[in-house]
């Protein structure tokens, strides 16, 4: 909400979760797994994509009290359990060293798995993911620290993060295949799982990802459940504005209505 008073745009994000808290009943019941998005945790840019490192320990403690916090492929496993909406995966976006630094400490020892989608360029460059400051990219040691525990699951998030749905499949290819090598190369692990930048289905993105994947997670979206696509796995993004109460609110029943206004603010027209 550029341009908008920082006031005004913290009233309107609240009015919609409000809103949004109160139509989710009109919707149905929310099925399936949860599969929260984070991205960069105690950053303090005041960005919709980080959460504060209390908050985000809060969250934390909530989930081990009330939901059971399983891997990627243990949720997929379980989709059809008729408990399945008490399974919770946590993915990490990017690779920011915020990550490691701020939210690996709790989840480790709490003993929570969780899938790190991992942008490679920065990583391998050491260059910010986006400029301005706190946004230093996680090491491939840092990376190395975590998969060592048995914890992490490994995913790609491409090697630029651009947004596949501007360009052409030869260059998806390109991008995805530098990606895997480096990230093969540098863990000896081969990436099974697949996150589209920015959670953007693209078309000529498509076979490039089913070819090279065993699945792929978008940014956003309807239940995951049986009828749920391996390629286009739909996730609940946890963001700044939700803090402790709304957080909360998403993984019981998703704030719906929220997420179908953010599509169409952002122009999103995929699955």
């Amino acid at each position: 909400m550029a341009g908008i008073p920082k006031s005004f745009d913290r009233l309107a994000r609240q009015s919609v979760k409000a809103l949004a808290a109160a139509t989710d009943p009109l919707m149905g019941r929310l099925a399936g797994p949860r599969l929260l998005v984070y991205h960069q945790i105690g950053a303090g840019l005041g960005r919709e994509m980080e959460v504060p490192a209390a908050v985000f320990d809060r969250q934390m403690e909530w989930l081990v009290a009330n939901m059971s916090v399983v891997s990627l492929e243990e949720a997929w496993r379980r989709r059809a359990e008729p408990d399945a909406d008490r399974l919770a995966v946590l993915t990490f976006d990017d690779g920011y060293d915020d990550m490691y630094k701020a939210a690996y400490p709790t989840l480790e020892q709490a003993g929570l798995p969780f899938t790190l989608y991992l942008t490679t360029h920065p990583t391998e460059s050491g260059e910010p993911l986006f400029p301005g400051g706190k946004a230093d990219p996680i090491t491939w040691q840092q990376v190395e620290d975590m998969a060592g525990s048995d914890l992490m699951t490994l995913g790609a998030h491409t090697h630029r993060h651009p947004d596949l749905r501007d360009i052409e499949s030869g260059e998806i290819e390109r991008d995805l295949d530098r990606s895997n090598e480096l990230i093969e190369r540098r863990t000896g692990i081969s990436p099974k799982h697949f996150c589209y930048p920015y959670g953007f289905w693209a078309s000529q993105a498509d076979k490039p990802v089913r070819d090279r994947y065993q699945t792929a997670v978008l940014g956003s979206g309807p239940s995951f459940d049986i009828a749920t696509e391996p390629h286009l796995i739909p996730r609940v993004p946890i963001q700044l504005s939700d803090g402790f109460r709304w957080f909360i609110a998403k993984v019981r029943t998703g704030l719906r209505l929220e997420d179908r206004i953010r599509r169409r603010v952002k122009g999103y027209e995929g699955p």
